[in-house]
């Protein structure tokens, strides 16, 4: 999520404190779903403004991380939602610290298989360039790597990828040899930081946005960039990929005379090798597809109207167990604070269905998506409104599983 989304969070806080043509069918709204939020931020003790999304273990329990605390004058903190028969008991698991493990992070926690948690801050540690960090119970929050700068990059954001091997692969927004951002890898067994590869706003783009996705099949790193190729602050943006058996870089796709303009969020993979995501163009925005079989050349899903249907498009989506897609929004919906939705493959068009318009009295503006048990619950953060204007955690429920 890149630096100037995050001045127009602080804003709207002050505020509120292979074919193109894009399904743009009549918007319907869901029955018989349930909403409700898990925790309303206030601000203070347990935090502000959440820009990223959350993380769930196997025992139901909800991991997130807040941008801030303490009326904003905290770095942020670490917290958990615990399932209990009742509902969720919020925790506050760790707080955050400029110049221990960061500041103003704007991250997805990523777990392991031991249910370690790592993410990233996009400013504090030596250099107030960045961290990486690790969350265990056994071992607390603790920083594993502060970025430089020049070197390695600056502003990490978003989620990590972490591979089998346990691994952790990440971009930061800019900076870096290429001055445009980086990809990078960490290895918690060895505490090795390897540069993979330096972003230089030429065929490669600039600005890499939403971090690397991998395509457990082939162990491809993916990715988009904000900008680009070879147009600084400027341009549709690019799709790459990265093989780190190999260490091959390639820029897949530039998305100059397309509708598809500026990749917004983090990309998903499906089993058969296509790719998802969502970026701004139309009125709206879009969620698209790359298709591996069509040589990657994208078509266009679902183009929002910027009107009830949603519009900004931040959020990852995400499958469920019959292919539907999920998602959110930053702005629209019936109150114009956002939007949850699913879309649906019918006769040859995706028609998308509203689970929920928010109305900011329990959230507004979300920006990373959904998290689903595939029971047909999803669970999700708002950065902003609910009761303290604070930020929202919500469940909506009894989608079909």
């Amino acid at each position: 999520m890149p630096d100037r989304l995050i001045g127009l969070f602080l804003s709207a806080l002050i505020l509120v404190s292979g074919a193109f043509g894009a399904s743009k069918s009549q918007v319907l709204h869901h029955q018989g779903i349930k909403f409700r939020v898990l925790h309303h931020f206030t601000g203070g003790d347990d935090g502000c403004c959440i820009l990223g999304g959350l993380a769930r273990d196997r025992k139901g329990d909800l991991y997130g991380v807040t941008y801030s605390n303490n009326d904003l004058h905290g770095d942020g903190l670490l917290f958990k939602l615990t399932h209990i028969k009742s509902g969720y008991r919020f925790h506050v698991l760790q707080t955050f610290s400029r110049d221990t493990t960061g500041r103003e992070c704007v991250t997805t926690p990523a777990p392991d298989k031991y249910e370690t948690l790592f993410g990233v801050c996009e400013a504090g540690g030596s250099d107030d360039k960045g961290t990486l960090w690790e969350y265990s119970r056994s071992k607390g929050l603790i920083l594993l790597h502060s970025f430089t700068g020049p070197d390695d990059g600056m502003s990490p954001e978003d989620s990590v990828a972490l591979d089998d091997a346990g691994n952790i692969y990440g971009t930061t927004d800019t900076w870096g040899p290429g001055l445009n951002g980086t990809l990078w890898e960490y290895s918690p067994s060895t505490g090795t930081f390897v540069l993979l590869h330096s972003f230089s706003d030429g065929e490669d783009g600039g600005f890499p946005s939403g971090g690397p996705r991998i395509d457990r099949k082939t162990g491809l790193l993916w990715g988009g960039t904000f900008f680009g190729p070879n147009c600084h602050y400027c341009g549709h943006g690019t799709i790459w990929n990265y093989d780190p058996s190999s260490g091959m870089f390639t820029t897949v796709l530039n998305f100059e005379n397309t509708e598809i303009n500026q990749v917004l969020s983090r990309l998903i993979v499906d089993g058969d090798g296509n790719v998802f995501g969502t970026s701004g163009g139309g009125p709206g925005g879009i969620v698209f597809e790359l298709q591996k079989n069509n040589n990657y050349n994208p078509a266009v899903l679902y183009q929002f109207n910027a009107d009830n249907d949603g519009e900004s498009p931040y959020g990852r989506v995400r499958f469920d167990n019959h292919r539907n897609l999920f998602g959110t929004t930053v702005f629209g919906g019936d109150f114009g604070c956002g939007t949850a939705y699913e879309l649906t493959h019918k006769n040859g068009a995706w028609q998308e269905t509203i689970l929920h318009s928010f109305d900011c009295t329990d959230g507004y503006q979300l920006a990373s998506g959904l998290k689903t048990d595939h029971k047909g619950n999803w669970f999700g953060t708002a950065a902003y409104g609910g009761k303290y204007n604070a930020g929202t955690v919500f469940e909506i429920s009894g989608v079909r599983p």
